[in-house]
């Protein structure tokens, strides 16, 4: 029998909140300012990765003309202006709650900075229904996966009773570096046939997860 779901670990940016086209119209302006492709949500998708310098130098960027932290802080800065733009996705707020009332835990580890990321989930009213919501310690968007180790230090639950849930390969490699589950959402920043080569369980519905869970 397949060990019940006690602990999920949330991402956050395109797995809870729909963001990626504020991320597309925010890049479109540094693209413009040099005179770079513009892009759209679909080039978005095909091509976001972490770490994010090398997402930047794929659309063009030359760090060996600006530096990547001046840039970075720039976009970010940017970014905190609009933030409360984007909107949960439409099912967010149901499986939160589906999971609470399932007496299942529940935390979110971002990418994002980790005062921003406080200060935004704080603003969606849904704060409470996590343990921990951690980010990392600047503005660069490297990698979490030090952060998921904090995480998974202060769940008292075994490898195989946590899900991670996400929407990118760097939380599938999360979840392989925790030895813990995965199940990746193909309606965030990455694409469903970039996902599928990372052999976990895709949803591309909130929905679907009630099925899991149960």
């Amino acid at each position: 029998m397949t060990p019940k779901i006690k602990h999920i670990i949330w991402d956050w940016n395109g797995t809870l909140i729909n963001d990626a086209w504020l991320f597309v119209e925010l890049m479109n302006e540094e693209l413009s300012i040099r005179s770079l492709p513009l892009i759209n949500i679909s080039d978005y998708r095909e091509k976001f990765t972490f770490p994010v310098k090398r997402y930047y130098e794929n659309l063009g960027f030359n760090f060996k003309n600006e530096s990547f932290k001046e840039v970075g802080y720039n976009f970010i800065q940017k970014f905190k202006k609009r933030k409360f733009e984007a909107q949960l996705f439409p099912k967010s707020l149901e499986i939160l709650e589906f999971s609470r009332t399932m007496m299942i835990g529940q935390s979110i580890v971002s990418a994002q900075e980790h005062l921003l990321l406080n200060k935004t989930v704080k603003y969606y009213k849904i704060d409470h229904f996590f343990d921990s919501i951690c980010g990392i310690e600047h503005y660069y968007a490297d990698n979490k996966i030090k952060i998921a180790r904090g995480v998974r230090k202060n769940i008292n639950f075994d490898d195989c009773e946590i899900l991670m849930i996400g929407d990118s390969a760097h939380d599938s490699e999360v979840a392989h570096s925790l030895n813990i589950k995965c199940i990746l959402f193909s309606g965030g920043h990455y694409t469903k046939n970039r996902l599928l080569k990372y052999n976990h369980p895709i949803i591309d519905s909130h929905d679907k997860l009630k099925e899991i869970l149960i």
